[in-house]
């Protein structure tokens, strides 16, 4: 059994909400409902991840093929995200922000690169592919001619029955995953 929808979006603040709206029509569609929370967090991420760093449009999918769900951001740049590493000393580094402060005219915005105290980066972001780690079974990076793509995959749920048939046929379609995953069967 097999779902694949896409969307394309632009680089901008808005495309995040977009995204987690189009991710839960089609879950609701394909019956994925109880997988919504966990896949709308790992989203949301990819797509913020693509619209601070990449600039470039986008192109959201989201698919459902033997038993997985993947989703993908694809984007137009090859540079590769960096998953900043777990905070060793948040109290250390929330102490190095406020001292900073006591330096600043005015109040940074959360990714000045003032704030950025310690090797884990800016105390205020940069953990978006933590979470995506956190809640999904697997994620990468799949290189591409014109960009790239950023994945991440999660097992659907013991005892899901899909809400449809399969929109797809095998010997008509052959789809791969931003992954590099193939679709084996319908």
């Amino acid at each position: 059994m097999c779902y694949h929808a896409t969307k394309p979006l632009p680089p901008e603040p808005h495309s995040a909400p977009a995204a987690r709206e189009f991710l839960r029509r089609c879950y609701r569609d394909w019956g994925l409902t109880a997988m919504v929370e966990d896949s709308e967090l790992a989203l949301s991420e990819l797509v913020t991840n693509a619209v601070l760093h990449a600039r470039t449009p986008l192109l959201v999918s989201i698919s459902c093929a033997d038993s997985v769900v993947e989703l993908a951001v694809f984007d137009g740049t090859p540079t590769r995200p960096t998953m900043r590493p777990h905070r060793s000393d948040l109290a250390g580094d929330l102490a190095a922000a406020h001292a900073l402060e006591a330096e600043l005219d005015e109040v940074p915005h959360e990714r000045d690169p003032r704030l950025h105290v310690g090797p884990a980066g800016s105390v205020t972001g940069g953990r978006g592919l933590l979470v995506v780690d956190a809640v999904a079974a697997q994620w990468g990076v799949s290189p591409l001619s014109d960009g790239k793509a950023v994945w991440a995959r999660t097992p659907v749920f013991d005892g899901w029955e899909p809400a449809a048939p399969c929109p797809c046929s095998a010997s008509d379609q052959a789809l791969t995953l931003a992954s590099g995953h193939p679709v084996v069967e319908c």
